[in-house]
């Protein structure tokens, strides 16, 4: 089975500004795959800066994992 192509919208801002230079005869194939690099190396940094909206609140409660039950 071949490869999926990825969709375009789970591209990020750079990747997709990279790839339109491209096509668009702008950016030589020699650099493509730098830029597109470059561009997610920079959306990690910026994800590792942001403080992440999934970490839990340090003032909430701690729940308890529930029981597990054998199953005999």
């Amino acid at each position: 089975m071949g490869k999926a192509v990825t969709p375009a919208n789970v591209l990020t801002q750079g990747e997709q500004r990279a790839l339109a230079a491209f096509i668009a005869g702008r950016l030589p194939a020699g650099q493509l795959h730098a830029e597109l690099c470059r561009a997610r190396e920079q959306t990690i940094a910026r994800a590792v800066a942001e403080p992440s909206a999934v970490q839990p609140d340090p003032s909430a409660p701690a729940v308890a994992p529930a029981p597990a039950f054998n199953a005999a």
